[in-house]
């Protein structure tokens, strides 16, 4: 048999990953490596669009002038390549933003604010920030169509025991856990979602908003999904956890794939984040269910 030729460290990386680790060490790299991304060899002016423009330059060096401004031949406006994004506002160095989407997309179960503070000496608050404006992009996902084929639904609690406020707090008081439900294509995207309580009223409308009608839905034995049926003609198929059943026993109904995702999700949150707060935790849920969805891309 022959023998396979060695893989050489690097040699099936994509130009991205390539030029990514440079970035995130040079501002000047940072910026020409957003400015490729977005605009390719043509910069278009995001005031009025035009094509039209020109670099510009120290006088006295002739190097890039040290705000990294282009200006628009038509309008006459400035730019840069922050105007129109998440940057725009920002006075953080591209170079941190580079490192933090780098992180935030090759880390499986994600990178705390914490962890950015220490690798790249910005304050808490900064590094919180772009996290959070991160995950604001992560929110539409990569494929915004709706699931088919087969799609698997389930729900879980979030976080540790309830929270018990003291001996007078009433009977049934204590902080109740988040509630998140998930919708999974096999083979596909996710689409997690907080949800106030376990109801038909607040499962029903998710599954139409995200699911095929033609698509087959498989759940657990949970009463609230009885109507799925009217709402796909695929067909509606359950498991019956409450029986020790999880496969049933010659076929491909189960929910394991869905099952999946949160033993993913709760790694995560327990392992890297920690904690999060109710307010904020749908856009981590968004920045998991990118990240799945993206699953069989390379980093690149």
């Amino acid at each position: 048999m022959a023998k396979k030729k060695p893989v050489k460290v690097g040699e099936n990386k994509s130009s991205t990953t390539r030029e990514i680790p440079l970035a995130c060490a040079d501002e000047l790299a940072a910026v020409e490596f957003m400015e490729k991304r977005r605009w390719g060899d043509c910069p278009a002016c995001p005031h009025c669009g035009s094509s039209a423009f020109y670099k510009m330059t120290d006088r006295a060096t002739g190097e890039r002038n040290a705000r990294f401004l282009w200006r628009c031949r038509d309008c006459k406006k400035q730019y840069t390549v922050r105007i129109g994004t998440i940057f725009e506002d920002s006075r953080i160095p591209l170079r941190h933003w580079c490192f933090a989407f780098w992180a935030a997309c090759a880390s499986k179960k994600g990178v705390s604010a914490k962890q950015i503070q220490r690798q790249t000496g910005l304050s808490y608050k900064s590094a919180l920030f772009m996290m959070h404006r991160i995950r604001f992009t992560m929110a539409d996902g990569p494929n915004p169509g709706k699931l088919g084929g087969t799609v698997e639904v389930d729900e879980t609690y979030m976080g540790g025991k309830p929270r018990y406020r003291g001996p007078n707090t009433p009977r049934g008081g204590a902080t109740p856990r988040p509630i998140v439900m998930a919708i999974v294509q096999r083979g596909g995207a996710v689409r997690p979602k907080v949800i106030p309580t376990i109801t038909a009223d607040n499962l029903l409308p998710e599954i139409m908003r995200h699911v095929d009608p033609t698509a087959r839905v498989i759940t657990d034995e949970n009463r609230c999904y009885t109507d799925v049926r009217m709402v796909v003609s695929g067909g509606h198929e359950h498991v019956k956890h409450s029986a020790r059943e999880y496969v049933r026993k010659g076929t491909d109904i189960h929910t394991n794939t869905v099952e999946g995702f949160f033993g993913n999700l709760k790694r995560g949150i327990y392992g890297t984040f920690h904690a999060v707060s109710r307010k904020h935790l749908q856009a981590y849920l968004d920045e998991f269910a990118f990240r799945y969805s993206t699953r069989a891309l390379e980093d690149g």
